[in-house]
């Protein structure tokens, strides 16, 4: 008995110092402030346009279809995915491949302010392929896809919780790119 009284308060004490710390899942983050958002989007409805609008009302924001019924507005510029040779064998062969994908975003307030002007956010990955294995690295490719599009979400997502969180004074930052490998 007195060992699980010990286990149960260690449990406790683990648990009070991981959450005091402030950590928490990946893909989970904390939005205040915002209560509702529109996204614009040339190509609405493909799967970053999708996973965007989860991931929004995963944190418990509402996701309009009128931009003047929305405290936000997520403007969509442009989306952009590539795929290059990154390096060759000795025989002159594919050994690997650098996956790019880029998402070009503004935000507005209910208002048409703008809050955040034009910002680029883009992701990098570097797989190695194998001609004898076409099948496993093109699904390898598609799952590394899907977390680069994951990872610019929360990086949209982060980038919409600091703008609706800036103080009223704060300006619009000048044309930005912001990049993570």
């Amino acid at each position: 008995m007195k060992k699980l009284s010990c286990l149960v308060i260690a449990m406790f004490l683990a648990t009070t110092a991981i959450t005091g710390c402030g950590w928490h899942l990946r893909g989970t983050m904390q939005v205040n402030n915002i209560s509702s958002v529109h996204i614009s989007a040339e190509q609405r409805y493909n799967d970053f346009y999708n996973s965007l609008s989860r991931s929004l009302k995963a944190n418990k924001i509402d996701v309009v279809q009128n931009a003047t019924d929305a405290q936000y507005n997520i403007v969509i510029l442009g989306q952009k995915s590539e795929r290059r040779t990154a390096s060759v064998s000795v025989s002159a062969r594919v050994s690997e491949y650098q996956l790019t994908e880029e998402v070009t975003i503004m935000i507005l307030a209910s208002d048409g302010k703008p809050l955040l002007s034009r910002t680029t956010f883009s992701s990098e990955r570097v797989f190695d392929f194998d001609e004898n294995d076409v099948q496993s690295k093109e699904d390898e490719a598609n799952l590394l896809k899907r977390e680069m599009r994951d990872d610019l979400i929360r990086q949209v997502v982060s980038r919409l919780n600091s703008v609706a969180n800036r103080p009223a004074t704060a300006v619009a930052p000048a044309e930005h790119d912001a990049a993570t490998n």
